[in-house]
C-alpha cells in the first residue's frame, strides 16, 4: 500500500520497523543466543569467572547413559501420546463436521473443553484416581472385584494423560479442514462401490493431510517439551524425560547451567527437524478441494451407530473432564486423605470443609492468585496493544524486513517453554534494568510465550479486512492513523479481545516458564500448587487446584463470546 504512516518511505514507518524489531531480539533472539552461548562455554555465564573457553563438551554428554534413555522416554510419551490424541480428536471432528451424529454442540464441547485443564491440575488429579492401592479408581475396582489396578506413575499414565488432554489440538485443526472438504469425491467413490471405512482411509483423510501432519507435529512437540505431567507422574518413580533432566540440572547443588542449555539446544533442534519434516512431507503437493462451484455439505448417516458414537465423546469427556473434577472435590472435601476402601469414598461422615476452608483463606493462596491475574491482565494488556502493532506492520505496510518480524513472531513455538524461561532468566539477570525477582519478568516470559498465538489470532482478523477500506477512508482525508482508529479497529475488535482472554488463560495456568523466573513473592497460583505437591500436602494440593480450576473455568465462560471464534 502506498503513502500512509506506514509506508518505506516515511522516517515514521522506519521507526516503528527499528522499535518492534528490538522489542523482537529482546523478547525472543536474546533468549534463544544467550542459551547457546552458555551451552558452548566451559564454566556458567555472567558470574565473574575467569578463563573460560568455547567447548563442545557438553553437548557430547548428551550421549551419555542418563540423557540418552531421557531422550527416549521423551519420545515414547511425546509419539505415544500423539497417536492417543490423534485417534480420539480425528475421530470427535470427523462426528462434528461430517456425520448426523445427535447433539453436535456437545461434541464441539467436548473437543475443546480439556484444552482449559491445567496439565498441572490433570497431573495430580491422576496420580490421585491411579497411584498404588490408594487410588480411588483402584479402591473401586477391588471393592466390585475387577482384576485392574491402575498405575499411573509411569511412562503408560504419562503418555496417556498427554493423549487425553492434548486431544482438542486436533479436533481444532481437523474440524476446520474437514467442513472445506468438498464431498463430490466421496460420493463419487460411495456410487462405486466404497465403503465408508474404505473412503475415510482412501479419500477424506488424505485430503486432509495438511491438518493431520500440521496437529500430530504440534502436539508431538508439545507433549516433547511439557514438564507437569512427567514430573509428577514420572519423576516419583524415577522416570525422567528431557524436560526434568533441564530442571534437575538447574535445581541441584551445584547446578550445571551449561549442560542444561546443551539439552535445552538439543531439545529444541528436535523440535526444528519435526518442523522440517512437516514442510518435506506436505511440498509438492496439492490439496484444493474447494473451487468456485458451490458444493453442500450432506451429513453422512451413521445409522445404528448414532448413539454409539455420542456415547464416545460421552465417555471421553467423562474421563478427561469428569473424573479429575470428582477427584478434586474428594480431595478438597475430605477430612482425611486415608481411605479404608471404596465405601469411605461415599461416607458423609468424612467430608468436612476445614482444608478448602484454609485454601481460601491462606494469604499464600490469595497473594498467588492475585499475582495470576496481575501477570496475565497485564500480558492480555500490553500484548494486545503490540499484537495488533505487530500485526498490522506485517499485513498492510510496504516497510522493508517485515516478514522477518513475522518469522521472529513465530520463533518461541519451536522453543519449549522450560527452554524460554531459562533464556529469559540469564538474559534479563544480567541487564541494568530492575526486572528480575518482580511481576515483570514473568509478564515478559509470558509475553515470549504465547507471542505466537496471540500474534495469529490477532493477524488472520486483519487479513479478513480489506485494504481498500482504509484506502477509501484515507482518499476521502482520513489520515493512516484515523483510519486505523475509526475502521480497522472497530472490525478487528473481536480478535483483539480474543487474543486478551486467550493471553489471560493462558497466562493464568502457566507454569512451566515460571518454574526458574518466581521468586517468593512472586509466585503465581500454578507455582503456589506445585510446591504444595513437592512438600507433600496433598490436600492442599486438591483444595487449590479446585480453586484454579474454577478460576480457569470462570475466565473461559467469560470470555466464550470471543474465543469460540479462535477454537
Amino acid at each position: 500500500m502506498n503513502g500512509g504512516a506506514f509506508s518505506s518511505s516515511r522516517p515514521a514507518g522506519l521507526l516503528l520497523m527499528g522499535v518492534l524489531f528490538l522489542a523482537l531480539v529482546v523478547l525472543v533472539a536474546a533468549p534463544v543466543g544467550t542459551l547457546v552461548y552458555t551451552s558452548l562455554l566451559s564454566g556458567a555465564p555472567f558470574s565473574g569467572q575467569t578463563g573460560l573457553t568455547f567447548t563442545l563438551d557438553h553437548y557430547r554428554a548428551l550421549l551419555s547413559g542418563d540423557l540418552a534413555e531421557a531422550t527416549m522416554n521423551t519420545l515414547i510419551v511425546s509419539l505415544g501420546g500423539a497417536v492417543i490424541a490423534m485417534a480420539i480428536g480425528c475421530s470427535m471432528a470427523w462426528l462434528a463436521a461430517r456425520t448426523d451424529a445427535p447433539c453436535k454442540s456437545l461434541i464441539h464441547l467436548a473437543g475443546v473443553m480439556p484444552l482449559f485443564v491445567s496439565l498441572l491440575v490433570a497431573a495430580v488429579t491422576w496420580s490421585l484416581l491411579g497411584s498404588g492401592r490408594s487410588g480411588y479408581l483402584n479402591l473401586i475396582f477391588d471393592y466390585i472385584g475387577l482384576p485392574i489396578r491402575l498405575q499411573m506413575q509411569s511412562l503408560s499414565g504419562i503418555t496417556f494423560i498427554h493423549g487425553l488432554y492434548y486431544t482438542p489440538y486436533p479436533f481444532i485443526f481437523l474440524y476446520s479442514a474437514l467442513t472445506l472438504v468438498n464431498p463430490d469425491m466421496e460420493e463419487a467413490a460411495a456410487v462405486h462401490g466404497g465403503t465408508l471405512q474404505r473412503n475415510l482411509r482412501r479419500i477424506t483423510f488424505p485430503l486432509v493431510k495438511p491438518a493431520l501432519i500440521g496437529a500430530f507435529l504440534l502436539i508431538v512437540v508439545l507433549m516433547a517439551e511439557d514438564f507437569p505431567v512427567p514430573q509428577i507422574l514420572g519423576a516419583p518413580v524415577g522416570i525422567e524425560t528431557l524436560s526434568i533432566s533441564i530442571y534437575k540440572l538447574m535445581t541441584v547443588v551445584p547446578s550445571q547451567p551449561n549442560q542444561a542449555a546443551a539439552v535445552s539446544i538439543a531439545l529444541t533442534a528436535l523440535v526444528c527437524v519435526l518442523v522440517y519434516v512437516q514442510r518435506r512431507a506436505l511440498s509438492g503437493r496439492d490439496y484444493r478441494t474447494l473451487t468456485g462451484k458451490g458444493a453442500q455439505v450432506r451429513p453422512i448417516r451413521l445409522g445404528a451407530w448414532r448413539w454409539p458414537a455420542f456415547g464416545f465423546v460421552a465417555l471421553y469427556a467423562f474421563i478427561a473432564v469428569g473424573l479429575p473434577m470428582l477427584a478434586l472435590l474428594q480431595g478438597a472435601l475430605r477430612s482425611n486423605l486415608f481411605i479404608v476402601d471404596a465405601a469411605a469414598l461415599f461416607d458423609p461422615a468424612q467430608m468436612s470443609l476445614k482444608h478448602l476452608h484454609e485454601a481460601i483463606t491462606s494469604p499464600t493462596v490469595r497473594q498467588g492468585l492475585l499475582n495470576s491475574l496481575i501477570a496475565g491482565g497485564l500480558t492480555a494488556l500490553i500484548g494486545s496493544v503490540f499484537f495488533f502493532v505487530l500485526a498490522y506492520v506485517v499485513n498492510r505496510s510496504t516497510l522493508p524486513g517485515r516478514r522477518a518480524l513475522e518469522y521472529l513472531a513465530m520463533t518461541p513455538i519451536a522453543v519449549p517453554a522450560l527452554v524460554m524461561g531459562l533464556g529469559i532468566l540469564w538474559t534479563w539477570v544480567r541487564m541494568p534494568l530492575p526486572v528480575y525477582g518482580t511481576l515483570a519478568i514473568l509478564v515478559i516470559a509470558f509475553l515470549t510465550r504465547f507471542l505466537p498465538q496471540g500474534y495469529r489470532a490477532v493477524s488472520s482478523s486483519i487479513q479478513q479486512v480489506h485494504d481498500d477500506l482504509e484506502s477509501a477512508a484515507m482518499v476521502a482525508g482520513a489520515t493512516r492513523q484515523g483510519a486505523i482508529r475509526t475502521i480497522t479497529l472497530p472490525l478487528v475488535r473481536g480478535g483483539v479481545v480474543a487474543s486478551a482472554f486467550l493471553m489471560i488463560v493462558l497466562g493464568v495456568r502457566e507454569l512451566t516458564a515460571s518454574l526458574f523466573l518466581y521468586t517468593t513473592d512472586t509466585r503465581v497460583l500454578s507455582i503456589v500448587i506445585y510446591e504444595a505437591y513437592v512438600n507433600g500436602y496433598w490436600a492442599q494440593v486438591a483444595s487449590i487446584s479446585l480453586i484454579y480450576t474454577v478460576l480457569l473455568v470462570a475466565l473461559t465462560l467469560i470470555g466464550r463470546r470471543w474465543l469460540r471464534a479462535q477454537l
